[in-house]
């Protein structure tokens, strides 16, 4: 789905002088960050990688903690 933004909208996100354009949801007052496509698949990216990573230290321990099981 895509929104498109007011011409108030714009206007902040063109101005850059109030940093990163928030949103607030007003059912619960949650709050999103807006950032451009590109700079969400960057952090998807080595959010993805970090997720990867942390599996295969933890397949390690594990066959880690099983080797010294086996030991003399």
């Amino acid at each position: 789905m895509t929104i498109e933004l007011t011409p108030q909208q714009l206007q902040v996100l063109d101005g850059g002088e109030h940093g990163v354009p928030r949103v607030v949801d007003p059912r619960n007052n949650a709050s999103y960050i807006l950032v451009s496509e590109a700079e969400y698949e960057t952090v998807r990216e080595v959010l993805e990688d970090e997720r990867r990573q942390r599996g295969i230290r933890r397949v390690a321990l594990r066959n880690a903690i099983g080797r010294m099981g086996d030991m003399p």
